[in-house]
C-alpha cells in the first residue's frame, strides 16, 4: 500500500549530494532538516563521504552517508567507522557495493558487509540499499536479483537508480514483489542539469535504454526549460503509481542533485504550484 501521495513525495522528498568543492553551498539552499544523501567514490573515499555528512548536520540537515562495501578494508574498520556513525548521532545509512574496481579488503559486495554490520553493536538502525530498475552497467539482471534477495533481510527501503521509462519502473515494482521483495521504494529522479552531462552520466551508469524511450516517446526537446533537461513528464507519469495499492510501498522521491540545488529547487516548486492548480480544478 502506498505510504505517502503523488503530492507528498514531491514536496517532501530527499536529495543526493556529492562531496566535493561547493557541496556546502549547494546544501545551504535546501531547507534545513532536508534529508540528504552523501554519496561514496574511490576517488575520494569513505572518511570524505563521514566528514561530509558531519558537515551536514552541523548545518542543520538529516544526513545519510552511502557506505561503499568495496572500500571497507576489514571487520576493524568497518568497527570505527560505524563508531564514528554512532557518535556523530547518526543512525541511518546507505549500503552500496561500490564502484572501486578492486576491494579494498574484506568485502567484495554489500550482502557480506551488511551480514557483518548486522551483528555489530554499533548498527545503524536504518539501512537503505540501491535497487535497478534498468540493471546495472556491469552486473547481469540474474546476478542483481540475486543480490537482492540476499540483501532485502538487512535493508529498510531501496532507492532506485535514474530511469527515464515510466513503464520500465511499473514493470518492475511488480517483478520485485513477485520475486519476494516488499520493501519501501524510493523513485529516484534526475535533477535539473545540462542535457550532455545528462547524456554522459546516463550512458555512464548504463541507463541508455530509458534515455533512448526519454527522447523518442516523449521528446528530449520537449524536457528542456531555459536550455537545461527538466524532469516534468518523468514525474507527472510516475505520480499515478502512489495512488495505486500494491505489493511494493512507495516511500516518496529521491532527487539526484549533482550539486545543482538552485535550479532543482525552483523547479520543484514550479511543479508543485502546477499540481495544486490541477488538483484544485
Amino acid at each position: 500500500m502506498a505510504t505517502t501521495t503523488g503530492y507528498e513525495a514531491l514536496a517532501t522528498p530527499r536529495f543526493e549530494l556529492i562531496p566535493i568543492r561547493g557541496m556546502l553551498d549547494a546544501a545551504g539552499h535546501l531547507p534545513v532538516g532536508s534529508v540528504i544523501n552523501v554519496t561514496c567514490s574511490p576517488k575520494h573515499g569513505l572518511e570524505r563521504t563521514l566528514d561530509a555528512a558531519q558537515a551536514l548536520a552541523g548545518l542543520g540537515h538529516r544526513p545519510i552517508p552511502h557506505i561503499a562495501a568495496r572500500l571497507v578494508r576489514d571487520q576493524a574498520h568497518l568497527d570505527r567507522l560505524l563508531d564514528q556513525l554512532a557518535q556523530a548521532g547518526m543512525n541511518e545509512v546507505f549500503v552500496v557495493g561500490g564502484d572501486a574496481a578492486k576491494p579494498a579488503g574484506d568485502f567484495d559486495g554489500a550482502a557480506p558487509l551488511l551480514e557483518r554490520m548486522a551483528n555489530a553493536p554499533q548498527r545503524p538502525s536504518i539501512i537503505g540499499l540501491p535497487a535497478y530498475p534498468e540493471g546495472h552497467a556491469i552486473i547481469s539482471d540474474d546476478a542483481l536479483a540475486t543480490a537482492l534477495a540476499a540483501k532485502r533481510e538487512f535493508g529498510d527501503y531501496l532507492v532506485t537508480q535514474i530511469c527515464f521509462d515510466p513503464a520500465r519502473i511499473r514493470t518492475w515494482l511488480g517483478e520485485i514483489a513477485a520475486g519476494g521483495t516488499h520493501l519501501p521504494v524510493y523513485i529516484g529522479l534526475p535533477g535539473v542539469m545540462d542535457p550532455k552531462q545528462l547524456l554522459s552520466i546516463s550512458l555512464r551508469i548504463g541507463i541508455g535504454t530509458s534515455l533512448r524511450v526519454l527522447r523518442r516517446n516523449q521528446g528530449m526537446t520537449d524536457q528542456m526549460l531555459g536550455g537545461a533537461y527538466v524532469p516534468d513528464a518523468l514525474v507527472k507519469n510516475l505520480l499515478p503509481l502512489f495512488e495505486v495499492t500494491g505489493e511494493v510501498p512507495l516511500a516518496g522521491f529521491h532527487l539526484n542533485t549533482f550539486n545543482l540545488v538552485p535550479p532543482l529547487l525552483s523547479w520543484q516548486a514550479r511543479m508543485l504550484d502546477e499540481l495544486t492548480v490541477t488538483e484544485a480544478g
